[in-house]
């Protein structure tokens, strides 16, 4: 019987190393690698927390100044519309005012109110340029391509604030420029009114000096002179009025030097102060005078003749047509009636509802009774041609002054 442990198989292996001792040295290896790992994502995970984050805040500081740029531009645009309207209303202002001192010429208003008027629109001619440079500067449009990158966020966010702070300097240069051109205003219209009254005066004045003019021709240059005298303010219509005044004016001028032309000769003056008489007691009644050798079939050696009508418009106005020999005879107390009795039918302009002026023969007494009426009892008054007037008709025409 064979030895039991003879035959029992012989492990002739090297000896192992022990998994456990080899488990209990790795793991202390592997965590510490795991930490490492672990604090640079971290480390990673806060950089890149840390960049979202200043990238959302570069974002929001851009947005909002981009806002802030945005409501300037709202306002300055207002602001600029606003200007660019008054500058408007202004400039036509001064169009006008430049016309209306082209045709304010010295004699046909006050020197010193033009000269006032004139100062101030210069003022506010200068204010008026300096408003217009101010709208040349502009508004920003407000326009900006927002960037990507942080860093540039940032650095456009700081340019977006100086353009509103910009933006709303403009603004406080329109605000003030629409502040002075509201300011120049009043002198300007205070300077034209002065200005506008003071036509009346002149015009006056200016008549008198051409009072031989043709009567429409006066009646035409008075309504022109009452245009200016009503202006209220400088626009179109008073540049109007002042150019229509100037134009009458240089009307009534060549009219009274064609009227005085025809009136020549060695009886002119003597004439003329017929004609002044004659205007001193019409009332108010625009008078044309025509001369010549024969009226109304006498004249010369046959005696005196005279002739008139009469217009109730525009607050009347005559013609008076006049033999030279009444010239020749002045001042005769025949003559003087005479032209008394022709004054007598163009004052019918301003009185003829006091009796039947649409009858030749009432025109004949009234046109005698108020030649009475004036004191001129001489046959020339017209009693000698178309007979005694009666008294009745005589109290009436006494009242017509």
């Amino acid at each position: 019987m064979e030895n039991a442990e003879a035959d029992a198989p012989i492990d002739e292996s090297p000896d192992r190393e022990d998994p456990r001792d080899e488990a209990s040295t790795r793991p202390r290896a592997s965590r510490k690698a795991a930490a490492t790992w672990a604090i640079g994502v971290g480390a990673v995970m806060l950089v890149g927390a840390a960049a979202a984050a200043v990238h959302v805040v570069a974002n929001r500081t851009y947005d909002a100044a981009h806002a802030d740029l945005e409501a300037a531009v709202v306002i300055g645009i207002d602001a600029e519309e606003r200007l660019d309207l008054l500058l408007t209303g202004i400039e036509g202002s001064l169009l006008s005012a430049g016309q209306i001192l082209d045709s304010s010429r010295d004699d046909l208003v006050d020197a010193t109110a033009r000269a006032a008027f004139e100062t101030a629109v210069a003022a506010q001619a200068t204010v008026a340029a300096d408003a217009e440079t101010v709208l040349d500067e502009g508004v920003d449009d407000g326009t900006a391509e927002k960037p990507a990158w942080t860093w540039e966020l940032f650095g456009e966010a700081s340019a977006l604030d100086e353009r509103a702070r910009a933006v709303e300097d403009t603004i406080d240069r329109m605000d003030e420029a629409r502040t002075r051109l509201d300011d120049s205003g009043e002198p300007v219209d205070t300077a034209a009114r002065a200005l506008y009254a003071s036509a009346a005066a002149p015009a006056t004045a200016f008549e008198a000096a051409h009072v031989s003019a043709n009567a429409v021709v006066v009646l035409d240059f008075r309504d022109a002179a009452e245009a200016v005298v009503g202006q209220t303010a400088v626009g179109s219509g008073a540049a109007v009025a002042f150019s229509t005044y100037a134009q009458r004016a240089e009307a009534l001028t060549a009219s009274s030097a064609s009227e005085l032309a025809e009136k020549a000769g060695p009886l002119m003056g003597t004439r003329l102060e017929i004609e002044a008489y004659a205007r001193s007691i019409a009332g108010g009644v625009v008078l044309d005078f025509d001369w010549a050798q024969i009226v109304a079939g006498t004249g010369g050696s046959a005696g005196m003749g005279g002739t008139a009508t009469w217009n109730a418009v525009r607050g009347g106005f005559s013609t008076i047509t006049l033999s030279h020999s009444v010239a020749e005879e002045w001042p005769d107390a025949n003559a003087r009636a005479l032209v008394a009795h022709e004054v007598g039918h163009a004052i019918t302009s301003k009185c003829s509802d006091k009796f039947d002026s649409a009858d030749d023969a009432a025109n004949e007494e009234w046109a005698t009774a108020w030649a009475i009426s004036m004191g001129h009892t001489a046959e020339g008054n017209g009693v000698y041609a178309y007979g005694y007037p009666s008294q009745a008709m005589i109290d009436i025409a006494a009242t017509c002054r």
